[in-house]
């Protein structure tokens, strides 16, 4: 008999895995498992944070192209489509959205897109109206409400909250307009 033939009937009747074999693998799936559901929890925690860091940035763009150009800009807050976009009132009078200069694109985020599963929830501004609407800036950083057309209506008095799915919020703070998380 052939070496080769012992070689290939030896492993011929080996035909499965032995208990010692399943019983680490099965150690390895449970501890992969219990480090992985954590980290897929967390990405969400971060996604959500990341959503509103990104709000809060395109406030800060808003209030200080109104600062820099002495003209008022506002962020227009889109319940609908979960989008934010700086607008501006041009030499028309009229409501029209930035471009960013580089790119030649309107500065916007749709928050659902770049930050799967946030979305804007709610969003009241600082005259009290909800809904759709646009956090307005003037040249001294004071946040007030404009009509649709882009008319000066008052300063707000309240604080303009935004609110996202994740239960996060962003206050734009009246007369000095500053901005930041709620707890």
């Amino acid at each position: 008999m052939s070496s080769l033939d012992r070689t290939s009937r030896r492993w011929s009747a080996r035909h499965g895995f032995t208990m010692v074999e399943l019983v680490v693998v099965m150690v390895i799936m449970g501890v992969v498992s219990v480090s992985v559901i954590p980290a897929v929890s967390n990405v969400r925690t971060m996604r959500e944070g990341a959503a509103r860091d990104d709000l809060v940035r395109m406030i800060e763009v808003a209030k200080g192209l109104a600062v820099a150009s002495g003209m008022p800009h506002g962020l227009r807050i889109d319940l609908e489509s979960s989008e934010v976009s700086v607008v501006l009132i041009d030499d028309l009078g009229g409501v029209v959205m930035q471009t960013d200069p580089l790119t030649g694109r309107a500065r916007s985020v749709h928050l659902g897109v770049v930050y799967p599963g946030v979305e804007l929830f709610s969003f009241r501004n600082g005259d009290g109206v909800g809904g759709t609407g646009t956090i307005w800036f003037d040249f001294e950083s004071s946040p007030h409400t404009r009509s649709d057309s882009g008319v000066f209506e008052e300063l707000n008095t309240l604080e303009a909250i935004v609110e996202l799915s994740s239960g996060e919020q962003v206050a734009v703070y009246p007369y000095s307009g500053m901005v930041g998380g709620i707890e």
